[in-house]
C-alpha cells in the first residue's frame, strides 16, 4: 500500500514538473565549455535549467567549444542568454567584466565576496547596462604563468620572452608591454598549442587546461606554473534584459551564488592535478612588489584605455582591504 502511494506521489510530481516545464516560456542559452556537451561546466548548467523552469523560464542548451563563436551568435540573436567568460562579456557588460581585472582579487574568498554581493537584490540595477544584464557569476580559475624555464620567476625575467596572448584581451597586451614581453597573438583555441610546440615561453591559463590541453608538454622537465594568481576567470550568464523579467533575473543570480562551491570544487581539483614539482613559488617580497604594479596597470587600464569599470575597481579593493587591512593600497584611495 505505502508504496503504491509512492509510486502515485512520484507519478504526481513528475506530471506537475512536466506541466510547468510546458508552460514556462522557452529561450536559448548558448553554453561555452572547452570540452563541450561532456564538459563539468556544461552538466552544472543542465542544473540550472531545471531551476529555471521554476522562474518561468524552459531553457534549450547550446554547447559551444569555441567561446568566440557563442558570443558572436548571442550577439546575432540566436542566443537568449549565454554562458561566457567574463572577457568575453565585458563589451557586453564593463562592470562585471571587470571582475576579472589583472590582481584584484588574490583568492577564490574574495571572489566568492564579490559574486555573494552582486547576487543582492541592492546590486540589480549595476547588473544590468543598457540592453544587457548578467543573470549569475561562477568562479572559472585562477590564472597562473606557465614556463618553459623556471628561471623565468620574476617580472624583469619576462622581458624580451615571447608571451602568449589572447587576442581581444586588451588588459594582458598592456601588462605584456609593461613587463617589456613579447605579445604573440593567439585565442582560447590556439595559445597551447603555441606553447606546448615550444613557439612562447610563457602562456597564462587557469588549471583546468593543464590536463585539458596537455599544457604539461610545454612545461617539460624545465618549466612550471608560478603560484600566485594573476586574475580570476569567471563564467557569466550573458542575457537580454528585455527578454527576461527581474524576478528571474534575481532568481538565478542567487541560484549562481548558491553554486559558487560546484564550480569551485572543479577549479581546486585541477589545481591539485598540477604535480607539486612544476609549482614555482616566489618571495612574498616580489608579490607584495607585484600586488603594487598591478594596482597601477589596472588604474591605467581604467583611465586611459576605458577597459576597466571603475565602480567595481573600488569594490573589489574594499573587499582585499577587508580581509587584509595591511596592504599598502588601504592607506590611499587610487581606486
Amino acid at each position: 500500500m505505502r508504496r503504491t502511494i509512492l509510486i502515485a506521489a512520484v507519478l504526481t510530481m513528475a506530471s506537475v514538473m512536466a506541466s510547468t516545464a510546458m508552460a514556462a516560456e522557452k529561450k536559448t542559452l548558448c553554453v561555452y565549455d572547452p570540452s563541450g556537451a561532456n564538459g563539468d561546466a556544461f552538466q552544472i548548467m543542465k542544473d540550472y535549467r531545471t531551476a529555471a523552469v521554476g522562474w518561468g523560464i524552459n531553457f534549450k542548451l547550446k554547447a559551444y567549444t569555441d567561446e568566440k563563436i557563442a558570443a558572436e551568435d548571442f550577439k546575432a540573436g540566436q542566443c537568449d542568454a549565454a554562458v561566457l567568460t567574463g572577457t568575453r562579456a565585458r563589451p557586453f557588460q564593463r562592470f562585471t567584466g571587470t571582475i576579472e581585472a589583472i590582481g584584484a582579487l588574490p583568492t577564490y574568498g574574495h571572489l566568492e565576496k564579490v559574486v555573494k554581493t552582486l547576487a543582492s537584490p541592492k546590486a540589480s540595477r549595476m547588473m544590468k547596462k543598457g540592453d544587457f544584464e548578467i543573470a549569475g557569476i561562477f568562479p572559472g580559475g585562477a590564472v597562473y604563468l606557465f614556463v618553459n624555464d623556471r628561471g623565468i620567476n620574476t617580472v624583469e625575467k619576462m622581458a624580451g620572452k615571447r608571451l602568449a596572448v589572447l587576442e581581444y584581451d586588451t588588459a594582458s597586451k598592456v601588462m605584456a608591454a609593461h613587463v617589456g614581453a613579447s605579445s604573440v597573438g593567439a585565442d582560447i583555441a590556439t595559445f597551447a598549442g603555441l606553447f606546448n610546440n615550444k613557439n612562447v615561453s610563457m602562456c597564462y591559463s587557469p588549471a583546468l587546461a593543464y590536463q585539458a590541453l596537455e599544457l604539461h608538454k610545454g612545461i617539460g622537465s624545465k618549466g612550471g606554473v608560478i603560484r600566485y594568481p594573476l586574475a580570476q576567470v569567471t563564467f557569466q550568464i550573458l542575457t537580454r534584459s528585455a527578454a527576461f523579467n527581474p524576478d528571474f533575473m534575481l532568481s538565478s543570480r542567487k541560484w549562481a551564488a548558491s553554486n559558487f562551491s560546484r564550480f569551485l570544487a572543479l577549479n581546486k581539483q585541477a589545481e591539485s592535478k598540477i604535480p607539486s614539482s612544476h609549482w614555482i613559488d616566489i618571495p612574498s617580497s616580489d608579490k607584495v612588489r607585484y600586488d603594487t604594479m598591478f594596482q597601477e596597470t589596472r588604474i591605467r587600464l581604467r583611465d586611459e584605455k576605458k577597459v576597466y569599470d571603475k565602480t567595481m575597481l573600488r569594490m573589489m579593493r574594499k573587499i582585499r582591504c577587508k580581509v587584509d587591512g595591511s596592504r599598502a593600497e588601504c592607506t590611499t584611495n587610487k581606486e
